[in-house]
């Protein structure tokens, strides 16, 4: 579609005044930076992140010191906020964050240049977000014989240490019969190493050399090491009066779009108020998998974090979140997707959390149906349904905030209800036909192959496994576009728009595994009437 030349200068002079923001994501996979762009387009804020080649792939880390060359480099006068992964600047990437290839010194010396990076700029705020570490190693093909009984050793020492007795030892000690000693001691000292660069990272909050501070949980259980680690920086963080300026959240790679939401939430002074609805209100207590939180708390400290607030009762809110939990009774489920269909089919402002998520890591294939239907997708603020209770959740609830917050801020309309159904639709794909379609389909193609593995594949392999994830899912989004979005109608401030076209696809494995697929694309949309 050609716009027409009025309209196509508006749009340019509003991208030229764009707000513009720093992201130095955990690494280069789409969750840990696309998403925030995704996002942040909403509210016509340009996301820019360091060039691509520094951030690394997979076991290969980006390059902390050229990342810090490039940030000195920008006009940060004209950024408001930067967002940094700790993990990218201490050691090079989450997975690097995971050995012991790096110096407690040499972090903290780059956890300092960048502090001294905030000082020459004092208006532009930094948030920062670091990992406590996972209970398992990365899965690679060198990690894959011993790499999950070395997690449930973490676990068993964590229980042993709360309540010794002899079953657990003998379990413990049958676990290091089949643990290669070295690797024990590389795990141990890379958790050590991390507890003191977080506990560095705590005071420099409290120096002010830093606004704004996430720790984030990754895979974990409700025991192990990281249960004494996080007791010492919650204990550190009370110590020195900053607890408002730090919180604990579950999971990591979501934290990239809570900061987000926060920068710009706490920059406009809005903060959104959100009404919650569980599918199954019995099952809030529960603990999700890979985190080590009942689920009520762990949704409260992704709201919080995000600058949003949740109301009670009969308070006023600006939307709703529908969070559908695991094991959730038949029943309840059956009153919560009434309520939740009534409320989008009247044209409430809903947002969609899906954290009962198969092991094949697909969102619930029966509230996906309900979405199918009579246009709800198109009709909500945001979808998520991926990997982990907290990934979701630090998913969803930024595109609302932000969503909302570009509605107050009266920015280009166009843009933003264009960016908006952008990232619906990149999410019903990526979150639902990817994983329930494409990826199983990916791994037999991994699985029949000699030379590859679910964990790394290289090669012609690869290259087999990319074409087929290319082709598969293309034609994945392409149906779903048909389905749902293509024709569809919506307003931009007072003028109405048709959904005509989707362009500029590209599909590829960010790294040397199926696990996860890069999605881009943009949609076009032309004046009614016009």
């Amino acid at each position: 579609m050609r716009f027409p030349a009025v309209l196509a200068l508006g749009l340019l002079a509003v991208a030229a005044h764009a707000e513009r923001m720093i992201l130095i994501p955990l690494d280069n996979r789409p969750a840990a930076g696309q998403f925030a762009q995704m996002i942040g387009s909403m509210a016509n804020v340009q996301v820019t992140m360091p060039p691509y080649e520094t951030l690394g792939r997979f076991i290969q880390p980006g390059n902390p010191d050229a990342i810090l060359d490039w940030l000195e480099s920008q006009p940060l006068e004209s950024v408001s906020s930067v967002i940094a992964s700790t993990d990218m600047i201490a050691y090079g990437s989450l997975i690097a964050s995971r050995t012991n290839d790096t110096p407690k010194e040499v972090a903290i010396a780059r956890l300092e240049r960048l502090a001294n990076i905030h000082k020459r700029f004092p208006s532009t705020k930094f948030y920062l977000f670091s990992s406590i570490m996972r209970l398992a190693p990365t899965a690679t093909r060198s990690t894959a014989t011993w790499r999950l009984q070395l997690s449930k050793y973490a676990e068993l020492k964590d229980l042993y240490r709360q309540e010794p007795n002899q079953e657990l030892k003998k379990r413990i000690d049958a676990l290091l019969a089949k643990i290669p000693a070295y690797e024990i001691i590389k795990y141990e000292e890379a958790r050590a190493r991390n507890v003191e660069v977080m506990r560095e990272l705590v005071k420099m909050v409290a120096r002010k050399q830093f606004d704004y501070l996430i720790f984030g949980q990754d895979d974990a259980k409700p025991n192990g090491p990281h249960i004494p680690e996080t007791e010492r920086l919650r204990k550190l963080t009370a110590n020195l009066y900053v607890t408002g300026n730090v919180y604990f959240c579950e999971g990591i790679d979501q934290l990239g779009n809570v900061s987000l939401s926060r920068a710009l939430l706490r920059k406009s002074g809005w903060a959104p108020k959100l009404r919650i609805v569980y599918s199954d209100d019995s099952k809030k207590t529960l603990i999700a998998a890979y985190e080590s939180k009942q689920i009520q708390t762990s949704l409260k400290d992704q709201i919080l974090s995000s600058g949003a607030r949740i109301v009670e009762g009969d308070q006023d809110y600006d939307y709703t979140l529908f969070v559908n939990v695991p094991d959730r009774d038949p029943e309840k489920f059956a009153h919560f997707q009434q309520q939740l269909t009534q409320e989008i089919d009247q044209g409430f402002p809903v947002a969609v959390a899906d954290i009962n998520i198969g092991k094949d890591g697909t969102s619930d294939a029966e509230l996906f149906a309900t979405l199918l239907e009579n246009d709800r997708m198109f009709k909500l603020l945001s979808f998520a349904g991926w990997n982990t209770a907290g990934n979701t959740l630090g998913t969803a609830i930024p595109a609302a905030n932000v969503y909302l917050l570009a509605r107050r801020l009266k920015g280009d309309p166009l843009q933003r209800e264009l960016a908006q159904r952008e990232f619906l639709l990149h999410r019903f794909v990526n979150d639902y036909a990817y994983h329930k379609f494409t990826r199983p389909q990916a791994y037999a193609i991994i699985d029949a192959n000699a030379r590859a593995s679910r964990e790394e594949t290289y090669g012609d392999a690869f290259e087999e496994v990319n074409n087929f994830v290319a082709q598969d899912l293309r034609s994945h989004l392409d149906r779903t576009f048909e389905d749902q979005f293509l024709g569809r109608r919506f307003y931009a401030g007072t003028q109405q728009y048709e959904v005509e076209e989707l362009r500029d696809v590209r599909i590829f494995l960010p790294w040397p595994r199926a696990y996860e697929v890069r999605l881009e694309f943009k949609l076009q949309a032309k004046l009614v009437g016009n």
